[in-house]
């Protein structure tokens, strides 16, 4: 690693400052493997920062399950966890280690929010997502992973437990958010149930109240509408 060319930094000493976890985590999470690496003060303090915030988030796991965690809140924060698998999962394929701790990160301040819910079913996804959290982490962070399994209850070793695997119902949300643009410029974002058909992701459209805005004193001449992907509106 260097801070610039010609300057070499030890990798011992931020083991020695830091620990090994945090090591691995800074220099996995710094870049693509096609680019150059380097070095940054800032960069390892915020890999220790991730590392300080998982093992708090598992410090304060629910003792137990609080019923059903299929609605709300509480299956949100399991879709985001099961996204979170998949990704990571797909990044250490394709050598992206950043992608899968950037996916992770998000993960992290999710459940760092969920804390403070009173949903139904929370406790539940949380002591979920955090065996799973624990898992797809421990190629990035095996000791603290490793600490976090036995805190959570899990069996045996982390490093020798099947890899999850994403529930593929999760995978798929309700909901779907589409960003409106009115004569090629993006002037607002709507979120429409899944299966909203052309008429209906038209109609919620044109009630925003950005879209209504912008539209003031001008015709709409056509809606285009892809499916999924975005709203066009063509005004004069």
């Amino acid at each position: 690693m260097s801070k610039s060319k010609k300057n070499v930094v030890d990798p011992l000493q931020i083991i020695a400052d830091f620990g090994a976890d945090v090591a691995r985590w800074f220099v996995l999470s710094d870049s693509p493997p096609e680019r150059d690496f380097e070095w940054s003060e800032a960069g390892v303090r915020g890999a220790w920062g991730s590392i300080q915030k998982l093992w708090a988030l598992v410090e304060a796991v629910p003792a137990a399950d609080d019923g059903p965690a299929d609605s709300g809140e509480a299956l949100d924060l399991r879709r985001l966890a099961h996204r979170t698998v998949r990704d990571v999962t797909t990044g250490i394929e394709k050598f992206h280690f950043n992608v899968g701790i950037a996916r992770m990160n998000e993960l992290a301040n999710a459940l760092r929010k969920a804390e403070t819910s009173t949903a139904p079913g929370m406790a539940t996804a949380r002591r979920e997502c955090l065996r799973l959290f624990a898992q797809i982490a421990a190629p990035f962070a095996p000791h603290l992973a490793e600490e976090c399994w036995a805190v959570l209850g899990g069996k045996g070793l982390i490093t020798v437990a099947r890899w999850p695997t994403p529930d593929p119902a999760l995978l798929v949300s309700d909901s779907v958010t589409l960003p409106v643009q009115i004569n090629g410029k993006k002037r607002a974002e709507i979120t429409v149930p899944a299966t909203a058909d052309a008429a209906a992701v038209e109609a919620a459209a044109k009630a925003d109240e950005n879209v209504i805005q912008h539209l003031a004193g001008l015709t709409v001449r056509k809606v285009i509408v892809v499916p999924g992907r975005i709203v066009n509106i063509v005004a004069s």
